[in-house]
């Protein structure tokens, strides 16, 4: 590179820093003017206007993602930022720049948007893919579990999640280490509304630390049923049966397994097909050296959100139970 290169470079060097601030100051303008509103407050002609305004600014972003993303980043990254423009923002951020930093400002978000403003199942979608890339979600999660009656419809599956569906999809999907001090929190608090939904997921848990605060927690003051339930989980874990002549191999489950964790579903699906009762296999040729992989597949198949998925949960509860009773034999 010249001398005379770099001296024009440096004479520039003002200018541009002015023209990209100018840049960004008008275009966080923009955000202000356009994000200044609440939507559960909008009636129907508003809601249109700073719908259309909304996309203006995802469409600008989107074409100039280089130059405009950085402004975005810095606007959501205010403390004061708007606790709705945070929830949408960070969004368009995300589908941008795919960062870590745009990860933690999508849990800012969901941490602080009002309930009334979004929709519940992008919420809990949001939170479920941060849960899988181990990111601690339980503050967010807390929220559902606080929330007066917390409902969402997923039409394509014919389905209304609720409360515990919700607490399903968020802790099932967490790492256990997360989870588990989250959910104790939950259980030790007798005023708790959630009490008894944080019980339930707890039990399902299978990690030496939930059994430990399992086996130390006053269950006194549970409903009946759900006391009973946990007794029974304690003393009478329900483990399967290996298969004797196994139609599935190791090598086929593995593989399979480590496509799910890459949200692909596919060859797990054609391995149930093939063989529908195939957990039987799974305890068969599979050993605790692979709890680590089955364990994430559980939580992938919880972060789906799909009530579907929801079925298959219990069948690797049953696997990770029979495991671990072989690894204590």
């Amino acid at each position: 590179m010249s001398t005379a290169y770099v001296l024009l470079l440096v004479s520039l060097a003002p200018w541009l820093a002015c023209a990209q601030g100018n840049g960004c100051a008008a275009f966080q303008s923009a955000l202000k003017s356009t994000y200044d509103f609440k939507p559960a407050k909008l009636s129907g002609a508003d809601r249109e206007s700073k719908s259309a305004a909304m996309d203006k600014i995802w469409a600008e972003v989107k074409a100039d993602p280089k130059e405009l993303a950085p402004c975005l980043e810095s606007a959501l990254e205010d403390p004061g930022a708007d606790a709705w423009f945070l929830f949408d923002g960070s969004g368009l951020l995300l589908m941008v720049d795919p960062s870590p930093e745009a990860n933690q400002l999508i849990l800012r978000g969901c941490e602080k948007v009002d309930f009334d403003d979004i929709d519940l199942s992008e919420w809990i979608r949001r939170l479920t893919r941060l849960a899988i890339a181990d990111i601690d979600i339980s503050t967010a999660a807390a929220r559902w579990m606080a929330y007066p009656n917390p409902r969402y419809v997923l039409p394509r599956h014919a389905f209304t999640a609720n409360k515990a569906d919700g607490a399903f999809f968020l802790y099932g999907s967490m790492d256990e280490a997360q989870a588990t001090p989250a959910l104790q929190r939950i259980v030790s608090d007798v005023s708790h509304p959630a009490r008894s939904v944080a019980l339930e997921l707890l039990s399902q848990q299978l990690t030496p630390q939930s059994l430990d605060v399992l086996h130390s927690l006053d269950l006194s003051g549970f409903p009946t049923d759900t006391r009973k339930a946990v007794e029974r989980a304690l003393k009478s874990p329900q483990t399967l049966q290996p298969r004797l002549h196994p139609k599935t191999t190791r090598a086929e489950f593995v593989s399979a397994f480590q496509a799910i964790v890459n949200r692909d579903f596919g060859p797990f699906m054609d391995l149930v097909e093939k063989v529908p009762d195939g957990e039987k296999d799974v305890v068969a040729v599979m050993s605790p050296a692979d709890l680590p992989l089955i364990r994430k597949v559980r939580r992938c198949l919880a972060a789906t959100g799909n009530p579907h998925q929801m079925d298959m949960y219990p069948f690797f509860t049953r696997i990770i139970q029979t495991l671990l009773s072989a690894k204590s034999a």
